[in-house]
């Protein structure tokens, strides 16, 4: 069973880098041709090339089902799995080799969008700026519990906007001089965009530094005016900045905006969504196996291997259904996150015993 199990490792191990290399490929090329009007060519294949560990997270469901595809009906093909039958070998064995690989390629997954993809998304982010927007102050970083934002001779400090309001909620803004060096700082509990372009400031204070001597004066205010050429769609970005958290910063910028009673059933939902898409492989190579090992093999591969884009493409119209469904509240965010991996994972159980009966 060892020579077996090795072979048949190989075999799906081919298979597998095959698949992740040539979806990856294609997500790569087709990104490129997208966007083929809208940047130079250099720009954009450096841009795109940030996007890469994210192509391998969503291209690995389906390559694991159509890896699985590939090794199933190429032994059903030679008769290699008539052979495995013969002599007591079943399917639930031969699966027992595959999907321990699949399984170390759902936690690399994980690990991936957890360590990796942050830093990827935050370099794009730079690039697409300084370099493509010619934006060379431009700085925006999100932590767990502050969220920086750099323009010009100013920084902002803030504890979170609320997009519904158009407010923001705890905010520092720090004034500096051509030759940066602070000239006065000034916070507020909250912070609301104003018709006329620019933001009132609530319950703060400022502190003036003097120049010659240094010394800081410090002044109570109820209401005051910040004029800054940021409106609220600009701070809209921290919403898609998110992405660069790990996961336990996430989990504390959840928290911290629950605190302050903004809805975070959005960053809830990419939450769990990290893990139920890093856990979908497991389901697709499940899925696979019904349509890989029936007895007729004429012209059976290109067959199985559409069957296989077909539900991966269903499976992705139902999960982008559901997040959705979550961000809006209609779902909680576990079940959004969740729903279509169970579903499809009862399916696959349901077909594996029906094939067996």
């Amino acid at each position: 069973m060892q020579i077996l199990a090795r072979y048949i490792a190989e075999a799906f191990f081919k298979n597998l880098m095959m698949a992740l290399l040539g979806l990856t490929g294609l997500f790569f090329f087709q990104n490129v041709i997208a966007s083929l009007n809208d940047y130079a060519l250099n720009q954009l294949v450096i841009l795109c090339s940030f996007d890469v560990p994210k192509m391998l997270v969503m291209v690995a469901p389906p390559a694991a089902l159509m890896a699985t595809v590939m090794t199933l009906s190429a032994m059903s093909k030679t008769n290699e799995l008539v052979a495995c039958y013969s002599i007591g070998i079943s399917i639930e064995q031969i699966m027992s080799v595959i999907l321990p690989i699949v399984f170390v390629m759902c936690c690399a997954s994980l690990v991936i969008q957890d360590r990796i993809l942050p830093a990827f998304h935050e370099k794009k982010t730079l690039f697409y700026w300084r370099e493509i927007k010619q934006k060379q102050d431009f700085y925006l970083d999100v932590k767990q519990d502050k969220v920086w934002y750099r323009s010009k001779n100013l920084i902002y400090n803030l504890r979170t906007f609320d997009p519904k309001l158009n407010q923001i909620l705890g905010i520092g803004v720090y004034v500096f001089s051509e030759d940066f060096e602070l000239q006065e700082f000034l916070q507020a509990e909250v912070a609301n965009y104003t018709p006329s372009g620019g933001w009132e400031l609530t319950n703060g204070k400022t502190t003036h530094f003097e120049p010659k001597t240094g010394f800081a004066i410090v002044e109570s205010f109820k209401k005051r005016e910040l004029k800054i050429k940021e409106s609220p769609a600009d701070f809209k970005m921290i919403e898609q900045e998110v992405d660069r958290l790990r996961i336990k910063e996430l989990i504390r910028f959840i928290d911290n905006n629950k605190k302050s009673g903004i809805d975070s059933k959005g960053f809830e939902v990419k939450l769990h969504s990290r893990f139920s898409m890093s856990f979908i492989p497991l389901v697709m190579a499940l899925l696979a196996v019904p349509f890989s090992t029936s007895r007729s093999r004429e012209g059976r591969l290109a067959k199985d291997l559409g069957i296989a884009f077909a539900i991966t493409f269903v499976y992705w119209i139902g999960y982008s259904i559901t997040l959705s469904l979550g961000q809006k509240g209609t779902f909680s965010p576990i079940v959004a996150a969740w729903l279509p991996t169970i579903v499809f994972g009862a399916l696959a159980v349901y077909l594996l015993k029906r094939m067996q009966r």
